[in-house]
């Protein structure tokens, strides 16, 4: 066996091995050995994860090692606490300590990747919590996600906590009946005794189990495990709020329902338009989008055409109240905006822009300095790149930027026929 990998898309996985001058030397000396591939129909994304690192443990392919950069295998170590957690680690770290004094070792894993895309999946019904030092008793990032059972402020007993573990590891370990068993019964035994909300939480993580453990081979691509899509972006919009709280722009409760995202496209001032895209939940809704032919303008200030788009758009409130505008641009484009934004209190929302080389969040927010006098100030957060947040808005900006080539296109096209 020369190589074990798991795909969605499985004619198009194979058909990229036919494009053999883009390939790397690596893959290309992989091409030229393989006689025959196996191919195997799983019923799901949890258990295609699982079985690729089964086979790789159990078979350890050559071409597994060369294409990971050479570097030694990744695992997933439990540790023996009170409150245990989820360590990560390469097999040249692990010693026969780590084995003794754990819950468990899982792996090997064929990448970093992988391992994300894995705890992603289980975590949501199995909620962990990976704090170090749980005596201060504040609650960690992810309990406000709904991703920690609350070990970190107590919330929870470590009999449970080490009880929800060790279901995750049977879960892990693709034990799915022998765990389904056990929630059932465990159900039953709450039902009789009256403790319904306790019998309603287990049922909730039964479902949850058969959801990404049931056949979904017949489903297209796109539309793999779309609950946990949507999963990952309530994640997305959580942070956003947390980090929009953060800084006082609101509060807890707050809901990103609808957010907007606005860029200017011309050709030096002519046939200036401004478009605007509009996000539902964290999902496009492309029948929401609209475009702004700039009127007032024939030379290029995108300031000033932003202002103008942003005024009319104020006009027409039966489009639906933003909970977020996102501006293409940087912060001279935000505090043009806001300066305009804010003239409308029907219109109160936060503001942010997302700028490019590398991807960065601005925010602006009212504050107050010791002379007690209120000015507007900018605030640049360098999310990592793979921030849920920062990918949300990025995508948000290259929608909006997509549409407004769009959109600039057709015009000119209609120009050139008139």
């Amino acid at each position: 066996m020369l190589y074990v990998g798991k795909a969605k898309n499985l004619k198009k996985r194979i058909k990229s091995y036919t494009h053999y001058h883009q390939l790397s030397a690596k893959i290309k000396q992989l091409v030229k050995k393989a006689k025959t591939v196996r191919v195997e129909i799983l019923q799901s994304e949890l258990q295609a994860l699982l079985i690729e690192a089964e086979l790789i443990r159990a078979h350890q392919p050559f071409y597994n090692s060369l294409l990971k950069d050479d570097k030694s295998k990744l695992y997933l170590l439990f540790t023996k606490e009170d409150y245990p957690r989820i360590l990560r680690l390469r097999k040249t770290d692990l010693t026969k300590k780590h084995y003794r004094d754990s819950l468990a070792v899982l792996g090997p894993f064929a990448s970093s990747y992988k391992v994300n895309e894995l705890l992603k999946i289980v975590r949501v019904i199995f909620p962990w919590c990976n704090k170090k030092n749980k005596n201060d008793n504040r609650a960690c990032l992810y309990y406000h996600l709904e991703l920690c059972p609350g070990a970190c402020c107590k919330k929870i007993s470590p009999q449970v906590y080490q009880e929800n573990i060790k279901q995750l590891i049977l879960l892990l370990r693709g034990k799915n009946k022998s765990l389904l068993k056990e929630l059932y019964q465990k159900m039953k035994n709450l039902a009789k005794a009256e403790r319904f909300e306790e019998a309603q939480k287990i049922k909730n993580k039964i479902d949850l189990i058969k959801e990404v453990t049931e056949e979904q081979y017949h489903l297209q691509p796109d539309l793999i495990l779309p609950n946990f899509t949507r999963k990952k972006q309530e994640e997305a919009l959580i942070h956003l709020r947390h980090i929009m709280h953060q800084e006082g722009l609101v509060d807890l409760k707050y809901r990103f329902h609808r957010i907007e995202a606005y860029d200017v496209s011309n050709i030096q001032g002519q046939q200036a338009t401004v478009s605007m895209v509009c996000f539902i939940d964290g999902f496009p809704e492309s029948k929401e989008y609209k475009f702004f032919k700039i009127r007032q303008l024939d030379t290029p200030n995108d300031y000033a055409m932003l202002q103008e788009a942003i005024l009319r758009r104020q006009k027409h409130s039966e489009w639906g109240r933003p909970d977020l505008i996102v501006i293409d641009g940087g912060k001279g484009q935000l505090r043009s905006v806001n300066r305009v934004w804010r003239q409308n209190q029907f219109f109160n929302c936060p503001i942010a822009s997302v700028v490019k080389n590398p991807d960065r969040l601005i925010l602006i927010n009212q504050k107050v300095d010791k002379k007690n006098k209120q000015s507007w100030q900018t605030l640049e957060l360098n999310l990592p790149k793979n921030h849920p947040t920062l990918h949300l808005l990025s995508h948000l900006r290259d929608e909006a930027h997509r549409f407004a080539k769009k959109q600039h296109t057709r015009l000119r096209e209609q120009n050139l026929l008139q």
